[in-house]
């Protein structure tokens, strides 16, 4: 089929490590075996994944024992780079002998960080900047005597890193547990990065009715609200939407709500390997977005295959 033009796009791809999501498309119309898979507009690395990512790797390249406190980056494929580099994940520092131990980007809790000192290890901390940030603020709330309410999940590793900064906080994920809050004299609240900015709101304005003073950092991370936005306005040129990201990404679990919540079909994989077709046959248009940690390779291995399986 090399004197047919199946399909012409102007691709515009925009992220932190190099590429771009397409904006703008100009489409012929698809023949019966191709379909036309359009990329989000928002794509790649966000800039704390990749801070995290070229930290660690700069750290295996000085050839001394590198250790990640957990995975530094939500993503397995990321995770196969790093370990083929030599860099171990663990748990705990104690399981660190010697060398240099990367936080994660999620953060962890002051604690943790003193423990790695403590050890006599080098600490080289990949938090992002945003979760750094929340850390502060939820700190300054527990230092001025507010009850301290997180939007997240409670064993989602950023969670956990805010709780050390406020461990008598209460974390509320669903608008089910923020009802059952009681009334108070000062709240103050914060969340997690990868929550909905609409979850947020709503939590602020619940506690603003049931506590006497309120005090509000919002924490929700701009580049992953402008990831949904293209996730919902991705949504509204397709009837199917492959999210490509890790299974225990939070970010990517909340593209692939997004899309259900419009409607769509909506399917999250970690790779090429795990597409179905089924899921894009029979169909003229695909939609493809990928979480934060998703790099760039990944989602165009993704398109090349649901191109294929659609003929």
């Amino acid at each position: 089929m090399a004197d047919q033009t199946l399909v012409r796009a102007e691709l515009s791809i925009r992220s932190s490590d190099g590429f771009r999501g397409a904006t703008k498309q100009r489409v012929a119309t698809p023949t019966l075996d191709v379909v036309e898979v359009l990329l989000a507009r928002e794509n790649g690395f966000c800039f704390g994944v990749k801070k995290a990512v070229e930290l660690t790797e700069a750290a295996a390249e000085t050839g001394r024992p590198v250790h990640n406190l957990g995975q530094v980056v939500h993503n397995p494929k990321i995770s196969e780079r790093l370990g083929a580099l030599g860099v171990k994940v663990i748990k705990d520092p104690a399981e660190a002998k010697e060398g240099i131990v990367v936080i994660r980007a999620h953060g962890v809790p002051p604690e943790m960080r003193a423990k790695i000192e403590a050890q006599g290890l080098e600490c080289i901390d990949a938090t992002c900047s945003l979760v750094l940030r929340a850390q502060r603020f939820t700190k300054q709330l527990a230092d001025e005597g507010y009850r301290v309410i997180i939007l997240g999940t409670p064993e989602h590793p950023e969670v956990i890193g805010l709780l050390g900064f406020a461990p008598a906080a209460t974390v509320v994920e669903t608008k089910e547990e923020w009802e059952k809050l009681p009334r108070m004299k000062k709240a103050g609240v914060v969340s997690q990065s990868t929550q909905p900015p609409w979850a947020f709101k709503d939590l602020v304005s619940h506690v603003s009715e049931i506590s006497q003073e309120t005090k509000v950092f919002n924490t929700v991370c701009p580049v992953t609200v402008k990831r949904q936005h293209a996730a919902s306005e991705l949504a509204e040129q397709v009837n199917t939407i492959i999210v490509v990201g890790g299974k225990n990404s939070a970010n990517t679990r909340e593209l692939v709500n997004l899309a259900k919540m419009q409607g769509r079909n909506a399917y999250h994989i970690e790779n090429a390997d795990e597409l179905r077709s089924e899921w894009v046959r029979g169909e003229t248009r695909v939609g493809l977005i990928g979480g934060c940690s998703t790099p760039m390779d990944t989602l165009l291995e993704v398109k090349e295959r649901a191109e294929k399986l659609a003929a």
